[in-house]
């Protein structure tokens, strides 16, 4: 079965495995015609993104993915459609990679202390593009057989109160949305669930973030039950906020994640977004 569209691929230019021309040939493949690069904290891919998916009549769209404070999990915003070079948010994006990069050699050190030695140019080795994070340090852990997997790379050694864990900056979630509202972009939750909250409490934050002038929910996100969906898709109704879908794509075969599907098999719905599709 093909896809539609989907607003929310990563190359590798921040923790993704595929370029950006490379995305655009595998979402053809996969019978996507619209598509929006979220690489997080950078826009360093955008416009090779843009510009090969118009030599090869896809809509391409540009896109970033923010990490904003949380209290438990996850509060991840998408900019669909964002300025590319906008200033404001360049600086905070600068901001961000320093901090991630700060974080990283204090991960280091602290898997030193445990016995672990990765180099600064190991990492950078499996970065490859402008972000470094933790899935790179998860993959080192994994090829140096520290660990079994990547999901037991961060639940030892990199999530939350695991042993290596380092905070890093980021924006309140209303701060957030309004740069990427400034930046000229749509502005989604992404993956709901990762907030970790219950549908009460979780409809009390999307009230929240829309007041800051969030604009969407991604609705059909991988990892999602039937239920969330159908929960998620009530919210975003009842608060008029547009649902969006992404397959959040990293890399091939990670994850079971396709281009264009929010699970095995499943393509995400034909989405309209008013004003870009």
């Amino acid at each position: 079965m093909s896809a539609r569209n989907d607003f929310h691929v990563h190359s590798n230019e921040s923790d993704g495995q595929l370029s950006p021309e490379m995305l655009i040939d595998a979402a053809i493949g996969n019978g996507v015609s619209v598509i929006a690069i979220c690489d997080h904290d950078t826009t360093a891919g955008v416009r090779r993104f843009v510009q090969y998916g118009r030599s090869r009549n896809i809509k391409a769209m540009s896109g970033i993915e923010l990490s904003a404070k949380w209290r438990g999990g996850n509060c991840h915003l998408l900019g669909i459609a964002v300025n590319d070079g906008h200033e404001p948010l360049e600086s905070v994006l600068r901001k961000t990679r320093e901090s991630r990069d700060r974080r990283n050699s204090l991960i280091l050190e602290k898997l030193a202390a445990l016995g672990i030695n990765i180099s600064p140019e190991q990492l950078q080795s499996e970065a490859g593009g402008e972000v470094v994070a933790r899935p790179h340090i998860a993959t080192a852990l994994l090829k140096g057989g520290h660990v079994n997997s990547i999901q037991e790379a961060f639940a030892k050694y990199l999530s939350h109160d695991a042993l290596a864990y380092v905070d890093r900056f980021r924006l309140e979630p209303a701060d957030a949305v309004k740069l990427l509202r400034d930046a000229g972009a749509f502005v989604a939750l992404a993956h709901p669930r990762q907030m970790s909250l219950g549908n009460s409490e979780l409809f009390d934050a999307l009230i929240t973030l829309k007041k800051a002038g969030l604009q969407g929910v991604e609705v059909y996100s991988p990892d999602t039950s039937d239920e969330q969906i159908h929960a998620y898709g009530e919210m975003a109704s009842a608060l008029g906020l547009p649902p969006t879908g992404g397959s959040d794509f990293h890399a091939p075969g990670r994850g079971g994640r396709e281009i264009g599907f929010y699970r095995a098999g499943v393509p995400i719905p034909e989405i309209r977004i008013p004003g870009l599709v």
